[in-house]
């Protein structure tokens, strides 16, 4: 998909996220921003890592605050 970028999700112990790969618009994601996934459901990146120079954000679960 053009204009559609790919990123695999890590927790912090190295493990895949869930869902383990994000396809998005978004061009880079940095520490504090939140990843929407659900309604119910969203990861705050704590971290990029890079490997083999490519980017990969390391999130774990965001609390969901209903209004």
């Amino acid at each position: 998909m053009a204009g559609t970028f790919t990123y695999g999700l890590e927790l912090e112990d190295g493990k895949p996220a869930d869902p383990p790969v994000l396809h998005t618009a978004v061009p880079t994601w940095h520490a504090g921003d939140t990843i929407p996934l659900a309604a119910s459901k969203t990861l705050r990146v704590i971290e990029t890592r890079f490997v083999d120079e490519d980017p990969v954000p390391v999130v774990e679960p965001a609390l969901v605050v209903s209004s």
